[in-house]
């Protein structure tokens, strides 16, 4: 394995970690702290996404990868907004 390898399975590592967080925060709520855990489960998801942040910025100082593209972030945001109002019309996303 060489160091980009490395890199990418240290994200895939961590993007699954962002999933079980996110899991939790379903089951349980975004303000719980499961028994024995110092943070919320709205703060590991943050520290998750945190993770996330550094290996992308890793890959992209190695030339790997973009970094965050700001204009992508928003027309994502818009276009699942577009995806909420949606479903709140078809009764599947409670208003």
């Amino acid at each position: 394995m060489n160091r980009t390898e490395h890199l990418l399975t240290c994200l895939a590592e961590e993007y699954a970690e962002v999933a079980q967080a996110c899991s939790k925060a379903l089951r349980f709520g975004l303000d719980d702290k499961g028994p024995g855990h110092t943070f919320t489960n709205a703060e590991y998801i943050s520290r998750e996404l945190n993770d996330v942040f550094a290996l992308m910025a890793m890959l992209n100082d190695e030339g790997h990868i973009a970094s965050l593209n700001f204009s992508e972030i928003e027309a994502k945001r818009i276009k699942v907004q577009q995806f909420m109002e949606y479903a709140e019309q078809r009764g599947t996303l409670k208003p």
